[in-house]
């Protein structure tokens, strides 16, 4: 993993095409040990969570390809690589568990990001009619000091509409994101059982995956 490191640094410095086509092998190298990678915590996420068990690696891994075509940034490539473990593979919407590999901002996190607007309404609806379960779950020891919640720059300033603005647990439901993480040094990919730990991270929010998907497949509130 750390030769991955160095090939993304470099590419940092050279985020052009000239320079990617000239190292185009060092890419697919890299590519290839993440997908290993990815392939490892797939296996260790199988085995506690039945939800990802038919994935293949390739089926998690976000191009390196930027898509640039509405975006003030007009640099061609990524500088990290990703991966979103979910049923359905990187492009589902259901909650499950990503990889960063970024130097120096190595990460993962486990939850759902930006879900769609009706999945996101049936989470704050069941945070509203049935807070306790949600609320004993993120307070926990094992989650509440051993993650970091995402999502706060997000945050909306008010309730969401349709939601009563005097709930005792109004903070909860301001959120667009619900997913929590932990940071890597770039020293730690370096260690021999480094997928395993992160596996480990992993398994210590499936009760909040499971929880999520379980919310956003929900209806019983209507």
């Amino acid at each position: 993993m750390l030769s991955v490191l160095d090939f993304i640094k470099e590419l940092t410095e050279n985020n052009n095409r000239n320079w990617f086509k000239g190292n185009k092998e060092r890419y697919r190298e890299s590519l290839d040990i993440f997908r290993g990678f990815a392939g490892e915590l797939l296996n260790g996420i199988s085995k506690f969570d039945l939800s990802v068990g038919n994935l293949e690696a390739k089926d998690t891994i976000f191009r390196i390809y930027k898509d640039v075509r509405f975006s003030k940034d007009k640099l061609p490539y990524k500088t990290h690589f990703g991966c979103w473990m979910a049923k359905g593979g990187r492009k589902s919407s259901d909650a499950g568990y990503y990889f960063h590999l970024e130097p120096g901002k190595s990460f993962m996190a486990a939850g759902v990001w930006m879900p769609p607007g009706e999945q996101l309404k049936l989470i704050r609806q069941e945070i509203l009619f049935n807070p306790e379960p949600y609320l004993e779950l993120i307070h926990t020891p094992e989650i509440s000091k051993q993650y970091e919640r995402g999502g706060k720059e997000d945050m909306l300033k008010k309730g969401p509409a349709g939601f009563p603005k005097d709930y005792i647990h109004l903070e909860e439901l301001k959120y667009k994101h619900y997913i929590w993480s932990r940071h890597y040094s770039d020293s730690a990919l370096g260690k021999s059982n480094f997928s395993e730990s992160v596996v480990a991270d992993f398994k210590g929010l499936f009760p909040l995956v499971g929880y999520l998907n379980h919310t956003m497949s929900f209806t019983g509130n209507e």
